[in-house]
């Protein structure tokens, strides 16, 4: 499974992580990261983070319940502001 990253996750851990996992929660799989990326990322409850699943929102598949396959591709990103 490969994990994209932008921002300060990308700065800590690189651009791509691989990771060799069967089928797996997104907090689950959060977990396996160092737990300073992961905590840009979540605060456990919810995400702080624009995280991708092939390219849909993981908030609209079940948030940190979402269930994630071995093919699948995320990205995950800081939200975006400006003012």
């Amino acid at each position: 499974m490969k994990i994209r990253f932008l921002g300060k996750p990308k700065e800590i851990i690189g651009r791509e992580v691989e990771l060799d996992v069967g089928e797996i929660k997104l907090r689950d799989l959060l977990e396996k990261l160092p737990k300073e990326v992961r905590d840009l990322i979540t605060d456990g409850e919810k995400l702080k983070m624009i995280v991708l699943i092939n390219g849909i929102s993981a908030e609209s598949r079940g948030g940190l319940d979402a269930l994630i396959q071995p093919e699948d591709e995320l990205f995950i990103m800081p939200e975006i502001s400006g003012g």
